[in-house]
């Protein structure tokens, strides 16, 4: 999959989206909302397959086969497989297989917030993981170094992706940028 495509993808639609709000905060509520919902509807795309279902919050059609719409993280995307109940009439279930990926999104501008993100990101067994944040370009650097600890022990292939806020998508002239902890550092992908 090619994360920093679907992170773009879902920028310039989200971007694109009527959102209205009352507020400045219910602008922001809105746009975030508009974001998920467009990066749900790729992840949904890229892993068109039976057996991988995209869990969240605003997903439905997971509750009737797992008790669920959301797991423990923001967005999960699970391969499914299906079992048989042992009882005299068996009855047939599906069940998760596999977590592929784990995904977290933050849009506080906060380093504390996006540190509790990848903190959930660490205790989870994905091989790919992904925290979708928002952080000021002059904070940028600082930012990063403060999480490249935190990052450097996640199991897994972690991304971070850095999107502009959603209240500045009106001035902002610069799209989202995504990094990879390679060999322990952040390097940008492309």
């Amino acid at each position: 999959m090619d994360i920093a495509r679907l992170i773009d993808s879902s920028f310039n639609e989200a971007v694109k989206a009527l959102t209205m709000g009352t507020s400045p905060s219910s602008l922001v509520r809105a746009r975030e909302r508009a974001y998920i919902k467009a990066l749900i509807a790729h992840l949904q795309r890229e892993f068109a397959a039976e057996n991988i279902r995209v869990f969240a919050p605003s997903q439905r059609g997971n509750t009737a086969d797992f008790g669920t719409n959301q797991l423990l993280f923001d967005i999960a995307v699970c391969r499914v497989e299906a079992g048989e109940s042992a009882e005299r009439k068996p009855e047939d279930f599906l069940y998760i297989a596999e977590a592929l990926w784990q995904i977290e999104v933050d849009f506080s501008r906060e380093w504390r917030s996006a540190l509790q993100a990848i903190n959930r990101l660490n205790c989870g067994g994905a091989a790919g993981k992904l925290l979708i944040a928002t952080c000021p370009s002059a904070r940028q650097t600082r930012f990063l170094n403060t999480l490249r600890t935190p990052a450097r022990a996640c199991p897994g292939n972690l991304y971070l992706a850095l999107v502009p806020h959603p209240a500045d998508w009106d001035d902002s002239e610069s799209g989202p940028q995504v990094w990879q902890i390679v060999e322990k550092e952040w390097v940008e992908t492309t």
